[in-house]
């Protein structure tokens, strides 16, 4: 498939509109609408929402854009340092703002009075979601492409404003990630009942282990640096991820595990 769209969607009174920047847009009315959902069924007041999204929002923003232009355009912002606000031209790392986002989500809870679990397990399904629709930006202006291939749904960019290599047929990773993250937030929403049962918790811990499935896979088509074991730095940092899930879940059922009586015990073993 030829790709011929401009990375700009229209000019509003000089000032070029990205479609990354639409989407990203997008991706966060999503992400509240589901935290909305998620906020009115745990019978929590709906302004929460609001609230949160801010504190989460804006520290996910952040740090997705610290980390992105530390690993990638630390020259480019000591040259010129209005380019680290230039989000619409692409470039977040997904690690940095998840890790600002719950360093965020941590104290807005805490300082609201809800326990963080409760808070994480509203949030999970919500960004899920989110992060699909925004996976949309990057595929139409290039960013994130996987590595050349020859497969049917191969993506071949040759618009000069895209970020890909022109000319050369791509793995569609943001689309092959896109799809993944909305299969897990179905799954989340579809599940959030049973593991609702399991603990405070354990729909984010889910999200964990599922989102850092998607990306191990995904960063087997992408052209990062291996550092160690065949493995890049993205996929050790979702194995850790997804061990710091894993962990979270045997907590929670361990909790949740019936406890004996003592003294009953003693008569069944006598």
């Amino acid at each position: 498939m030829t790709l011929d769209i401009d990375p700009v969607a229209f000019s509003l009174a000089g000032v070029a509109i990205r479609w990354y920047g639409i989407l990203a847009v997008a991706a966060i009315a999503v992400a509240y609408l589901v935290a909305r959902t998620g906020v009115r069924r745990a019978g929590l007041p709906a302004a929460l929402v609001a609230d949160g999204a801010l504190w989460v929002g804006l520290a996910a923003l952040a740090g997705g854009r610290v980390l992105y232009l530390a690993q990638n355009d630390l020259d480019e912002v000591l040259a010129h340092p209005l380019h680290a606000l230039a989000i619409w031209h692409g470039g977040l790392s997904f690690y940095g703002g998840l890790l600002a986002g719950l360093a965020a989500l941590w104290v807005f809870a805490r300082r609201r009075g809800i326990a963080f679990g409760r808070a994480a397990d509203i949030v999970a399904p919500a960004a899920a979601a989110g992060q699909a629709v925004g996976h949309i930006g990057c595929f139409i202006g290039g960013d994130s492409y996987g590595l050349p291939t020859t497969v049917p749904w191969a993506v071949t960019y040759v618009n000069p404003g895209a970020m890909a290599p022109l000319g050369v047929p791509l793995h569609p990773t943001q689309l092959y990630e896109a799809v993944g993250l909305a299969i897990l937030a179905v799954a989340l929403h579809l599940g959030r009942e049973r593991l609702g049962r399991v603990g405070a918790g354990a729909l984010a811990a889910t999200y964990f282990v599922g989102n850092a499935a998607i990306r191990f896979g995904l960063f087997f088509l992408r052209d990062d640096v291996v550092v160690a074991g065949g493995l890049k730095v993205a996929q050790l940092i979702a194995i850790a991820i997804a061990v710091a899930g894993v962990a979270w879940l045997a907590v929670l059922a361990r909790g949740r595990a019936p406890r004996r009586d003592p003294a009953h015990l003693d008569e069944i073993l006598t």
